[in-house]
């Protein structure tokens, strides 16, 4: 991803984009203006200043700076659009990352946090209203800048509010234009499957499991009362969560308000949801196994967290480990 030159190196830019902005507010308050009208005299300075009025908005007032032009699929309504992305202020301060390198740069990586694609929907008044408009100006493998102002950063439905207080930047990278969600996870668990395990078939349409170690144990129940161990990861190998302390120390996540020792759980159906449950992939694999059994599992979205967001998005598969002891 391209990595802009900061645009405020230059101290002539940042005094005279200090100047307009003053001016701006000045003139707000001599003459009552709304919030936006205020933040559009900002936003016109900034234009001036950095980009030599150059640049022309579009009716809603989005800022657009083709980087690269894609050659893939086009952005259309209803699609799902893995992206990488970077947020800015006008002043070219970072606010968030899914680059690693950049997060590095600036100093607020964490191994905590997934770097990776991102998953936006559009559509589905589930992106703000700037980017969504940007994004279905591109293709699969473009790049732009976006500079939405804070009146395009709510959402498409009435009585939603702005995400972003002022004008924000978002540099955005298109990886991948999906048409249907659920064949792209059929096809992505299937290629893992026969890239990391074999091959193995899918016991069920879009989850897999494997025993990794058979025992002679009883075999767990419904209502069945066990603790269990446990790794989750992302398929591209990133490790979200665990309550093994070995594990969590080697893969950097390690947290010392954290408990790691096995977990009490009543064995359920997979539908049965709320607290004390395991997401549907979990509780399917679990009712499969017998007493000290280890076992990995990998599923479709469908079988974990769906559309509810994650630190790490929404629709992912997951891939787990798991291990089942006799209550103590």
């Amino acid at each position: 991803m391209i990595i802009y030159k900061r645009l405020m190196n230059n101290i002539l830019k940042f005094g005279s984009l200090f100047f307009f902005s003053m001016v701006a507010f000045s003139c707000a308050r001599e003459v009552e203006e709304s919030a936006d009208s205020v933040e559009k005299r900002v936003l016109d300075a900034y234009i001036k200043v950095v980009h030599k009025d150059t640049l022309q908005p579009t009716a809603s007032g989005l800022y657009m700076i083709p980087i690269k032009t894609g050659t893939g699929m086009p952005v259309e309504n209803l699609n799902g659009v893995y992206v990488r992305y970077s947020t800015l202020d006008l002043k070219d301060n970072y606010i968030s990352t899914t680059d690693a390198n950049i997060a590095k740069q600036v100093g607020g990586f964490s191994y905590a946090t997934y770097y990776g694609p991102y998953l936006f929907e559009t559509g589905y008044n589930t992106i703000i209203k700037g980017l969504e408009e940007g994004l279905l100006k591109m293709r699969e493998g473009g790049k732009a800048r976006f500079i939405i102002p804070s009146w395009l950063s709510d959402y498409n439905y009435q009585g939603s509010n702005k995400i972003h207080a002022t004008t924000t930047i978002y540099d955005v990278e298109i990886l991948k234009v999906i048409k249907d969600m659920k064949v792209f996870q059929t096809d992505t668990l299937e290629a893992y499957s026969n890239k990391y395990w074999g091959g193995i078939d899918s016991v069920a349409n879009n989850y897999y499991f494997k025993l990794l170690s058979a025992s002679s144990g009883d075999s767990v129940k419904v209502n069945s009362e066990l603790q269990y161990n446990y790794v989750g990861k992302l398929l591209d190998g990133f490790v979200f969560d665990t309550n093994i302390e070995d594990t969590a120390r080697k893969y950097n996540i390690y947290d010392a308000t954290k408990k790691y020792a096995p977990l009490d759980l009543t064995a359920h159906i997979e539908t049965e949801t709320g607290d004390g449950k395991v997401i549907r992939g979990m509780a399917r694999s679990i009712l499969k196994m017998k007493y000290g059994e280890k076992a990995i599992t990998f599923f479709s979205s469908d079988y974990g967290y769906g559309s509810t967001e994650q630190s790490f998005g929404v629709y992912q598969p997951l891939f787990f480990y798991i291990e089942v002891l006799k209550k103590k």
